[in-house]
């Protein structure tokens, strides 16, 4: 009786959840590439000059302060650059969802995902939202690969000096 009760449920969720199945072949899904996003367009790039302009400030700040005072000017520093830095993060987000959902509704999409997550299928709209974002000049697209790509080599850098250092110390 157990085992009837059992398949009677199994087979009843079954159905019901053939519609659903059903449906998700319908879906239209796109992706974007953001770190071309991040790249190629305007608005991308100015946040980020904006962002390593401060970085800058703050820095000659760090560097002009006296020995007894560097640290808590160093200390101060980090958190206006953190602070400045995530507004200006959160604002560029809050512009690229808000394009991304706007071409979105234009092409008919029911979702858009970062190309990373789909494996096969979907449609790519990395160029459509960059010429909505604007797309920046040649001349800023390759100065903000070339950032990208120093950042990178850095980052792998001190992942590499870590367990040197870590060697070291031992």
């Amino acid at each position: 009786m157990n085992k009837k009760v059992k398949s009677l449920i199994l087979g009843a969720t079954m159905i019901m959840a053939l519609p659903i199945i059903g449906g998700c072949g319908g879906n239209n899904i796109g992706y974007v590439d953001s770190q071309k996003i991040m790249t190629q367009t305007s608005k991308s790039i100015e946040i980020n000059k904006e962002i390593n302009a401060k970085g800058k400030e703050l820095q000659a700040k760090v560097d002009a302060a006296d020995a007894e005072t560097k640290l808590q000017v160093m200390t101060e520093a980090k958190q206006d650059f953190d602070a400045f830095s995530a507004s200006k993060t959160q604002e560029l987000k809050q512009y690229v969802d808000q394009q991304v959902n706007e071409l979105a509704k234009e092409k008919k999409l029911d979702v858009v995902l970062l190309k990373g997550a789909v494996i096969g299928g979907g449609v790519d709209v990395t160029d459509d939202l960059i010429n909505k974002m604007g797309k920046a000049s040649d001349e800023d697209i390759k100065a903000a690969e070339a950032e990208v790509n120093a950042q990178e080599a850095q980052q792998g850098e001190a992942q590499q000096a870590q367990p040197a250092e870590a060697a070291t110390a031992q």
